[in-house]
């Protein structure tokens, strides 16, 4: 069974234990920072001296992020109806995070924030466009890791825009994947027709023979070169970051059977939605075994205790999914990936569209099975990294995002969170969290009107509070456009006709007539 213990409002998970574990600290050890760490287990101890000694080196860093995964889609989340044994062991053998968030809803602008620790919008990207520019004086993650000398690699999807150069311009000594959005996984071509789908596989700038021309399965070949990697580093004995950029489980909705047919026992609703749950979660299925076998090659590799991973969800659970019609999803009706229990989908502000999955582990550094509760972003992982090298180069925009470590080992004040606000614009969409409380316009996805809900006692937004808590709302409101209003103007797109553009000069939008006046 699993026994919780709490120390400074956290959470922590001990498997097999009957009884409460006392919490003995973890010794410090220096990575240009101090770190201090509080374990349930009883049998996690004060860290040798000569454990020690290892940790003072620089760790090798593994960033998995997946495409589409909604916060529903993993078995550490509470959910039988999925099978993730790999990434939940990746949880529960150090912390996850059940309040994460992804700087916008959809791919490209969220792994343009989450590479650079940087709210995307300072770098006027609103949308996926291949104008998308990240700046070559922002540094990528990647960039900011290979000035300490680590081997680096990208392997799986890129989307970062066109302006913004390829993997092996931005900080990647080896690149093995696609640079579009989306791709099918059985087969690729040689050259690039415009077929998004069919868009050519590289190997740095060289395009590799088509998918079908090697019986390929693109989850199981962007495993197979991380693994390639990570043996070659570790034979050069060079600290390693691999960003390993997972398709899977974007649509099209595509996976060998035999995956599915492990699956046979799932429990799944019955008829057509249970079968494409099962179908889904043999995609699924496949990412997790990916995730195994690079757990196991650092294992195998001796490198495994010295390698901080990093697993995360672009976005939440996209509204059209499943064979059968209607695609387009409404609440509750999920036939594949499942938002879990919260509203809205990939392209929303609602909690379906930008809370997702997300777990980190550092064994002897982050404490095992640390669930921890405050709300947390992306944009946090970039920093994070950072903090373990001194005079990072931050590039023209300091960070939005937070160095967790202090949080999670202890090291901060018990009411200390990493962040009391975050904000979401995208289009006419925008959201802010503040505290407890979330407000939040979904032109696109309805009602038109602007929203306000409290995440503490609604977190699944079913009651709208706007009427009844007008001076939140408004303050909210405020806090929002004082913010966007530093924001560059959207050059790739219409500008949204709900920005406040002279919210500087002291003009405030009232959102009780904003929402009286909406049809």
């Amino acid at each position: 069974m699993a026994v919780a213990c709490s120390e400074r409002g956290h959470t922590f998970y001990s498997k097999g234990h009957n009884n409460l574990m006392t919490l003995p600290s973890l010794k410090k050890v220096a990575l240009g920072l101090t770190f201090s760490a509080l374990a349930c287990n009883a049998s996690a101890g004060p860290v040798p001296a000569q454990r020690a000694a290892e940790l003072q080196q620089q760790p090798n860093i593994v960033i998995i992020f997946t495409d589409d995964m909604g916060w529903g889609d993993v078995g550490y989340h509470g959910f039988d109806d999925i099978k993730t044994p790999n990434i939940d062991k990746l949880a529960a053998n150090g912390a996850h995070f059940p309040q994460a968030y992804v700087s916008e809803s959809v791919c490209g602008p969220s792994r343009s924030g989450m590479l650079t620790g940087v709210y995307q919008q300072r770098m006027g990207i609103y949308g996926n466009s291949s104008e998308n520019h990240i700046p070559h004086d922002q540094p990528l993650a990647m960039e900011i890791v290979k000035d300490q000398g680590y081997a680096t690699a990208v392997i799986g999807k890129w989307h970062l825009g066109d302006p913004t150069g390829k993997p092996n311009e931005r900080g990647a000594d080896f690149f093995y994947g696609f640079l579009g959005g989306s791709h099918d996984y059985f087969r690729s071509q040689t050259v690039d027709t415009g077929k998004l789908l069919l868009a050519p596989i590289y190997r740095n700038d060289e395009v590799v023979p088509p998918i079908q021309e090697q019986n390929g399965y693109l989850t199981e070949m962007f495993t197979d070169e991380a693994v390639g990697f990570i043996e070659r580093s570790v034979k050069k004995d060079k600290s390693f970051f691999l960003y390993l950029a997972h398709l899977a489980v974007h649509h099209p909705w595509q996976v060998p059977e035999s995956y599915v047919e492990r699956l046979k026992d799932l429990p799944v609703k019955e008829g057509i939605a249970g079968e494409e749950r099962r179908h889904f979660a043999g995609m699924v299925l496949a990412l997790d075994d990916s995730i195994g076998q690079v757990m196991d090659t650092l294992k195998e590799q001796g490198v495994y205790d010295n390698t901080l991973i990093v697993f995360m969800s672009d976005n939440g659970t996209p509204a059209g999914q499943g064979f059968a019609q209607p695609r387009r999803k409404k609440r509750n009706e999920t036939t594949m990936s499942s938002p879990g229990p919260f509203n809205g989908f990939k392209g929303t502000n609602y909690e379906g569209g930008i809370r997702v999955p997300f777990a980190m582990q550092w064994p002897g550094v982050i404490p095992a099975g640390l669930k921890y509760e405050p709300m947390v972003s992306a944009l946090d992982i970039v920093p994070t990294i950072a903090s373990l090298f001194e005079g990072t180069n931050t590039g023209i925009f300091p960070f939005d995002g937070t160095n967790l470590l202090p949080y999670l080992l202890g090291e901060k004040p018990a009411d200390a969170i990493p962040h009391e606000t975050l904000y979401w614009r995208r289009n006419e969409e925008y959201a802010i969290r503040d505290g407890d409380w979330k407000l939040t316009f979904n032109r696109s996805h309805g009602p038109q009107t602007i929203r306000l809900f409290n995440m503490a006692k609604d977190p699944g937004e079913w009651d709208d509070l706007v009427s009844r808590e007008p001076g939140k709302a408004q303050e909210l409101k405020d806090k929002f456009d004082a913010w966007e209003a530093g924001l560059p103007v959207n050059r790739l797109s219409h500008r949204p006709t709900n920005r406040n553009f002279d919210y500087d000069k002291g003009h405030r939008v009232n959102v009780k007539e904003f929402n009286r006046n909406t049809p």
